[in-house]
């Protein structure tokens, strides 16, 4: 098969092989000198020097930040008010305050504290018979070296500079994998370290990318993968086995992307949730964070740096969905790889950066609001088809073996073949990356051909493409660009066909909700009253008038052309929606748009996103104690 030259050929064939010699810990520890005697350093020119202990700054031996020994184990990153920060020899930022003390100097030089005590030694008092021996380090010396080789390299802020396990993107564009022990750099293995202004550090491993390509086709990783994702009974059928299969890309390298689509997955109780949470775990090859019963801290506390998946299973709607609520804020948050501010215990505030794709699964969608549907791909899975004797119990709880071996009984599938196709996967985004953002271009302007608006290209998009890069690896055919067109028709999808914008279900909220003080009245609603005297042409006004004032509004009319009134009609009726309104604060009350009371609230700007035909700004005391400031809203326009 022939494919298209890729500047990454060279280099991605190697992926999986460390070209550089890394020397571990343990061994750079045995070169370290005893106690007392002297170290044998390199100068610049390549040329062995022995340094008695101590005795390197007199030598010359000091590194480019101008205080440490340049054979120094750790490197200086910066400081903050409260910090020094090091880079320790494991690859682990160090935070060291002014008072530190030495067992937490030892475990920042991590496996050296011979050089320590070459480095910085600590003498005893020598005598005419008993020359002066090192007894070990001294660790005010090295304490204060330490501070001005941190204060010379400047400020730092670790959510700024600290870049944790998974993918991410270069400042020129290629593409970076972090696998926790050692970071892929232009197609490189190299140690956890400083890369451009960025600190990899050190984390558990990660299931690292496949050393060997594998090309399109049956039997490709793509294809097995997608062919497990179609036996689930899905409600979209092929769609959503693709666009599953498109999240399970995306993942892989959320941290790379500029935009990170939700998805969530819900069916009721044996359709095979829990089974699809575990074949995704499995061909994401431990990049990602999988929980139930969780908080919005407990996510942000454990994913900290990474831009590993997250996987939230049990998302159900409860009678108190503030849980829920902050955990969907962080997948809002995410989308778009936004940071967040929390308070810390220390009274010093933290920033988060959040650059993870989420996936959220229950029985029941919890409630969401237009910002978050817009972010977010709904998959519904119907129940399993079950073999005769079989339990849905069973089924919702076997391990992936035994599923896989349910659906391909001729061919039985392990969990070592779903993590292999995984990493095979990864594979491909190397192969795929310098053409990925002409790939993602071509499917974003096919979706906005087929109706969609700017953001739900930005969602479905990266999803449809993506799932091209798990099979195939050529640019689309026009073929298949109008094959993903006729499948996410706008009009057609859930996602975008029901879809209503903010000032809309603010509008049909002030309608349809029924404020306790309305419960016993004929016209329990705003909606109500008007439905009413839409139907009685013979109902007055001032009747209305008195149902609606109870919500703080009012009905009103334009005046005609010759300075008169206009017919007191339905065609011509306005509804005044003042911007303060005690009675419109419970209205609203556990809505977005409840605001404060005695302020003017959130309702009033949102309902000014209306189109312009539909509303003007004015002032009315029809029905009202009192003239207010408001808008008034042509019902007749609005309605329709």
């Amino acid at each position: 098969m022939n494919r298209p030259v890729n500047p990454y050929d060279a280099i991605a064939r190697e992926l999986e092989l460390d070209p550089v010699e890394f020397s571990e810990l343990r061994q750079q520890g045995l070169a370290d000198p005893p106690r007392g005697c002297p170290m044998k350093v390199k100068d610049k020119w390549g040329e062995e020097h022995d340094i008695e202990p101590g005795g390197w700054r007199e030598a010359g031996f000091i590194g480019d930040d101008g205080a440490l020994p340049y054979n120094c184990p750790i490197i200086p990153l910066g400081q903050d008010e409260q910090f020094i920060y090091v880079l320790s020899p494991l690859g682990h930022v160090r935070m060291l305050k002014e008072n530190v003390g030495k067992t937490a100097l030892m475990m920042a030089f991590g496996g050296r504290v011979s050089w320590l005590e070459w480095a910085y030694p600590r003498w005893s008092k020598g005598t005419e018979t008993s020359p002066a021996e090192v007894t070990g380090f001294a660790a005010e010396n090295l304490l204060i070296d330490l501070i001005n080789a941190c204060a010379w390299k400047g400020g730092f802020a670790i959510e700024d500079h600290i870049r944790g396990r998974g993918a991410w993107r270069d400042d020129d564009g290629s593409l970076i994998y972090h696998a926790g022990d050692r970071v892929l750099i232009q197609g490189r293995w190299r140690a956890c370290g400083e890369y451009n202004g960025h600190i990899y550090a050190a984390r558990p491993k990660l299931g690292r990318p496949a050393a060997k390509y594998e090309a399109e086709g049956e039997g490709s990783p793509g294809d097995n993968l997608l062919g497990l994702l179609r036996t689930f009974n899905w409600d979209r059928g092929e769609l959503d086995a693709r666009l599953t299969l498109g999240w399970l890309m995306t993942a892989k390298v959320g941290g790379a992307l500029r935009r990170r689509p939700v998805q969530f997955v819900n069916g009721e109780e044996g359709s095979g949730k829990s089974t699809l949470q575990e074949l995704l775990r499995l061909a994401m090859n431990g990049a990602l964070m999988s929980t139930s019963n969780t908080t919005q801290a407990g996510i942000y506390q454990k994913i900290r740096q990474d831009s590993v998946a997250i996987l939230v299973d049990e998302m159900e709607s409860k009678e108190d969905n503030r849980v829920v609520d902050k955990i969907l804020e962080l997948a809002r948050i995410a989308y778009s790889g936004d940071k967040m501010q929390r308070g810390g215990q220390d009274g010093q505030g933290k920033e988060f950066a959040l650059m993870s794709s989420f996936m959220g699964s229950s029985i029941a969608k919890p409630a969401t609001n237009a910002q978050d549907d817009s972010r977010m791909v709904v998959c519904l899975l119907r129940p399993l088809i079950r073999k005769p004797g079989v339990e849905a119990k069973e089924i919702d709880t076997r391990t992936i073996e035994q599923w896989a071996a349910d659906v391909a009984a001729d061919s039985p599938i392990s969990a070592g073949d779903v993590d292999l196709w995984g990493r095979q996967l990864l594979r491909r985004w190397f192969e795929w990356w310098p053409r990925w953002g002409g790939l993602l271009r071509v499917f974003r302007q096919a979706l906005l051909a087929a109706g969609h608006d700017d953001r739900s290209a930005d969602t479905f998009s990266p999803l449809a493409a993506a799932c091209h890069v798990a099979l195939r690896d050529t640019l689309p055919e026009p073929a298949e660009l109008k094959e993903w067109m006729e499948w996410l028709r706008a009009d057609q999808l859930v996602e975008t066909a029901t879809k209503e914008k903010t000032w809309r279900r603010c509008f049909m909220h002030l309608l349809g909700a029924t404020p306790r003080y309305l419960e016993q009245q004929a016209s329990k609603s705003v909606g109500a009253a008007l439905e009413a005297f839409k139907a009685d042409p013979m109902m007055q006004p001032d009747e209305v008038n008195r149902r609606l004032a109870m919500s703080g509004l009012a009905l009103s009319w334009p005046k005609a052309g010759d300075g008169g009134f206009s017919p007191q009609a339905w065609d011509t009726a306005r509804l005044f929606v003042p911007a303060k309104s005690a009675q419109l604060f419970e209205l609203f009350a556990g809505t977005p748009w409840q605001g404060h009371l005695a302020s003017p609230g959130p309702w009033i700007g949102v309902l000014r996103q209306m189109d312009k035909g539909l509303w003007e700004n004015g002032k009315c005391d029809k029905g009202l104690d009192r003239k207010a400031s408001g808008i008034f809203i042509n019902l007749a326009d609005a309605l329709a």
